[in-house]
């Protein structure tokens, strides 16, 4: 590995890691939300308020058994989500978003803008920020998530 290639991978790390304390920090503090917490009413919310629970895993990139425990944890923190079965396919749990879930996440939206504008967008030019972003997708699009992926060693 050059200079340059470990340099740029403890620079990302380095980022993403306080940014992401930052905004954990900031949501427990503010809304008594953790980050992932934040991140399953995202998805959920984009996927039209209910995902499978499969899908839901891959998109956190967490194993389905640490879904399933963070799954139930907002069913029984505030009633933000809730597991559904369908009569269609009973072997499908379905995580659905609920009105309080909505709503936790709606108060969250100016917390995330702030902390992500304070801490990272507003130190970057709109360029950098799409070249940074194209750059990502690509380290992403080559790390596939599971299990499989083999790097040689």
């Amino acid at each position: 590995m050059s200079t340059d290639q470990l340099g740029a991978w403890r620079a990302m790390y380095r980022a993403d890691t306080l940014l992401f304390t930052h905004l954990d920090n900031t949501l427990r503090s503010r809304l008594k939300m953790g980050y992932f917490e934040h991140e399953v009413l995202q998805i959920l919310d984009q996927a039209g308020g209910r995902l499978r629970m499969a899908p839901l895993a891959e998109q956190l990139m967490i194993s389905r058994s640490g879904c399933t425990r963070l799954i139930g944890k907002l069913e029984d923190k505030d009633g933000w989500v809730v597991r559904r079965n369908t009569p269609e396919d009973r072997r499908a749990t379905w995580a659905e978003l609920t009105p309080a879930g909505r709503e936790a996440l709606a108060a969250a939206q100016p917390v995330v803008e702030a902390v992500v504008s304070t801490f990272f967008a507003d130190h970057v030019s709109d360029e950098d920020l799409r070249r940074a972003s194209s750059i990502l997708d690509v380290l992403a699009d080559a790390n596939p998530n599971d299990d499989g992926f083999d790097c040689g060693l």
